[in-house]
Order: C-alpha cells, then structure tokens, then sequence
C-alpha cells in the first residue's frame, strides 16, 4: 500500500496541474480591490428651483453596490440639519414639509448626502432661490398667552383618533405661550415654561385665513426632543381675528385634535 505524504500530494498535483514560477506568483498576487459604486440618488428638490411655498424635501436612494442605505443627511447652507436612517427619507420627520420662509429670502444651498454600508456615497446639491412675501405677518406679530382648558380638551376628544395622529399623552391644561413671528415662525411653550426647546410651527397668513404646517423639528434647538402635536402632523386651516391684543383662532377643519386643544381659542397678547 502506498502511502500518501503531504510532500507527495504537493509533488502529484503539480504534476497534473504545472507548477513553476509563473504559477507561484500567480497564486502569491492580492486580488484587487473593488471599489463600491455610488448608490443613486434623487431628491424633489431641483437645482434651480424657486421656493415660493411650503414643500416636501424627500429623497429615493438606491445603493449600486451590495450594502444598504445606511443613513440620508440633509443640509442646508452647508449645515447638517436633518438625518434620516430608514425610508422613507423625509426632512424634518415622515410626511412633514420644508417651510422655505425659515430659511430667509434669497438664494440657498440644499444638499443631500448619501452613504451605505459598504462605504459608498453621493451628494446631489440643488441652489435654490426662496420668494416668499411675509409682509402680512406683521399684524399679528407679538407673544401671546391663553389657558387651555379641560373644556378645550373635551372639544376636541371625538376627533381625537388614531386616524388622525393622534398619539401620546393629550397637551395640559394651563397656560400656554405663543411667541408669533413676522418671519413665519411660531415658538410654542407649554405650562411647564420650559423655554429652552420650544416647539417650533410654520404658519401663513392669506387674509383671515391662517394655515399650520406641522412642526419644525429641525429648526428646534434640540430636535432630539420633538415636540409633535400629531404623528404625522398635517397642514391645517384656521380662521384668525385680531381685535385690540385678543387673537382670536378658529380651526377650519378636524385635522389634529391636540394641535387645535391648544391653538383654537383667544389669546392675549403681550403688552
């Protein structure tokens, strides 16, 4: 019986195979590496595009290599504002729109970056003009308080269903405060009076009628904290008066019940 060494397995194979130096170095050489591709990106948000209206900023990306979307950044005038690590990719939470008017008038770079898990990314980047006239805001411009009440809460409890947002613990009763903006911007503060992260909601004004779009988590100064009304929270219609320094807020329709506890009814403006 012959018995096979491991020397005498090499020797056979390089009989039947051919071994020389050729081959040895063949078989020393790395094999090269392969650089992923790209993914493919795409935003709503266009090069050239002027901003005279709320809109929605969402991106599809699509990785060319074999990783995954790993995460979606969004920035603003070279600034990371918004990330987003699961489709689909919204700015400023799933369904929810960018107010143009927070960014000020005038040209802007808007960004999005793209990475996957194998270590690709992309950047598409769209200059932007944003036009919007805002010179209705003055009228009501000034920081107002109201006390919610449990009368307002129960007002707004039969539209206050899943259907519609709703989520969470319902606002509190007590004082709340508005600081409304010329800019289009309003801070919000609960009873608690915790100023240092107001919730921040986007409004217009078209003669009476007031539109709401939803919060601003971005522009929060820790949007790590949201502060949402509804999930998702959707633009709404209000009716608005202004008799001396009581503001009077009327929704138009049932869109978010904890959104209109707190908005409907006559605030008092400060001063």
């Amino acid at each position: 019986m012959r018995r096979w060494t491991s020397t005498g397995v090499v020797l056979a194979l390089c009989v039947l195979a051919g071994c020389g130096e050729d081959s040895k170095e063949q078989a020393a050489a790395p094999s090269p590496s392969s650089t992923p591709a790209p993914p493919t990106v795409s935003s709503t948000i266009h090069d050239g595009d002027v901003l005279t209206a709320a809109v929605p900023w969402q991106v599809e990306a699509e990785p060319s290599g074999e990783g995954s979307v790993a995460q979606v950044e969004f920035l603003i005038d070279g600034e990371q504002k918004w990330v987003e690590q699961d489709a689909p990719y919204y700015f400023d939470e799933d369904e929810q729109v960018l107010a143009p008017w927070l960014l000020g008038n005038g040209p802007h770079d808007l960004a999005v970056r793209v990475t996957t898990t194998d270590g690709a990314s992309a950047t598409v980047a769209a200059h932007v003009t944003v036009d919007v006239d805002a010179a209705q805001n003055q009228k009501i411009a000034g920081t107002y308080h109201r006390v919610v009440t449990k009368a307002d809460i129960k007002r707004a409890l039969p539209y206050r269903v899943e259907s519609k947002g709703a989520f969470g613990d319902i606002p509190p009763p007590g004082t709340w405060t508005l600081e409304i903006g010329a800019d289009g911007k309003i801070l919000g503060v609960d009873p608690g009076g915790d100023t240092s992260n107001p919730f921040v909601e986007p409004y217009t004004l078209k003669g009476s009628q007031m539109r709401l779009y939803g919060p601003a988590v971005w522009a929060q100064p820790d949007p790590e904290t949201p502060s949402l009304f509804c999930e998702p929270e959707r633009p709404s219609d209000y009716t608005w008066h202004l008799s001396g320094s009581a503001l009077t807020i009327t929704p138009m329709q049932k869109v978010c019940a904890d959104r209109d506890i707190v908005f409907a009814g006559t605030w008092t403006r400060a001063g």
